[in-house]
């Protein structure tokens, strides 16, 4: 009886207890962050902020393929992009581009029955003025981010032919007409140089008036660098060294360089030609030496490479996996004759490997 007795006092006592503590309070709501266009167009600022400060690693020092003004599928010529600065406000940029490099130019005039004719590598100085706005996109759906800068206004060119121009002058009246252009301070030479100029700088604003992009394919994280804009969740065209469509031409004592590349992987290279062609693999720093000595002087020393080989029809260069330095690739003429090539790299080389989770 006694021991019931203290088992309902307990419990009276443990009931009376519990009704004293009171129940704790529910935790605050979390505050919600401010989802507004303001906010969106901050984070489009920061983003196009912290593009623009990689933006020129990514331009200074690539060898940019030219096409051919009348054939646009095929590359006789190189623009060394050698220094970029960039000045943004907000999402306003302005990129200021300067470099060398060559063009194959072969043009014909006829006057008073003389043929002037010009048939050599324009090299040339070049610097670009270009005003614009820089942009970020992401497609979920194929996992592909783009850098876009699209120009606000036609670019500033400044195009100067660098070493003279020589203008063959044939028919009847070509040494007097030759004469007469000089005497009045206008030598074909000198016409010709002039018509350099204004070539030149148009096909050089032509060229980068739809602007610059950069595409990454997030599943592989495979990169691609090109001239215009393409739509949200595209990668940019495929340009030399990514498809058999864009041959690349070499004239006799042409060379042309192209990169530079990543190759932690490796570096392969398969090659096709019309004809023999010396073909190297070389550090990015040697491919500057040797693209100054050709652009500024018309040279084309020796310099150290990491692989080279003569190919006449299909062939493969390639180094092994472990080089450190970025690589270029060299096509050199060794023909009197005009050659095409064109090379493909593995793109799984070129990938850095997933960036994001994807779905096999």
């Amino acid at each position: 009886m006694r021991t019931i007795a203290i088992a309902v006092m307990l419990t009276l006592i443990g009931c009376e207890g519990h009704q004293d503590e009171p129940a704790p309070p529910p935790p605050p709501a979390a505050k919600q962050p401010s989802r507004t266009a303001v906010a969106d167009s901050d984070l489009r600022v920061m983003l196009a902020g912290l593009a623009a400060e990689r933006a020129c690693a990514l331009f200074r020092g690539v060898f940019r393929g030219l096409r051919d003004p009348k054939r646009p599928d095929v590359v006789t010529g190189v623009f060394w992009i050698r220094g970029c600065k960039i000045t943004h406000d907000g999402t306003k940029v302005t990129f200021r581009l300067s470099g060398n490099g060559w063009q194959w130019a072969a043009e014909e005039k006829s006057k008073a029955g003389a043929t002037f004719t010009l048939q050599q590598y324009v090299r040339f100085a070049a610097e670009l003025t270009i005003p614009g706005a820089l942009d970020v996109a992401y497609d979920p759906k194929t996992h592909i981010a783009s850098f876009w800068f699209t120009p606000s206004r036609t670019p500033e060119v400044e195009f100067d032919p660098v070493g003279g121009l020589d203008v063959d002058r044939e028919g009847v009246w070509s040494s007097v007409l030759g004469a007469l252009s000089s005497a009045f301070g206008a030598s074909p030479e000198e016409q010709a140089e002039d018509e350099a100029e204004n070539q030149g700088s148009k096909e050089m604003t032509k060229a980068f008036a739809d602007g610059l992009s950069v595409t990454m394919d997030l599943c592989t994280g495979y990169p691609r660098f090109g001239l215009g804009r393409p739509r949200t969740g595209k990668m940019a065209p495929p340009d030399v060294g990514e498809t058999r469509k864009v041959p690349v031409e070499l004239q006799p004592e042409a060379v042309m360089i192209f990169g530079p590349q990543p190759a932690p992987k490796g570096f392969t290279a398969r090659v096709h030609t019309d004809g023999p062609a010396r073909v190297e693999l070389a550090c990015h720093d040697p491919g500057q030496v040797l693209a100054r000595a050709y652009a500024e002087h018309g040279e084309r020393p020796a310099v150290k490479t990491l692989a080279a080989k003569v190919i006449r029809g299909d062939g493969v260069l390639s180094i092994d996996r472990g080089v450190s330095c970025p690589v270029v690739f060299i096509a050199r003429s060794i023909s009197p004759s005009p050659v095409r090539l064109d090379w493909t790299r593995p793109k799984r080389e070129a990938a850095v490997g997933p960036l994001v989770p994807c779905e096999k």
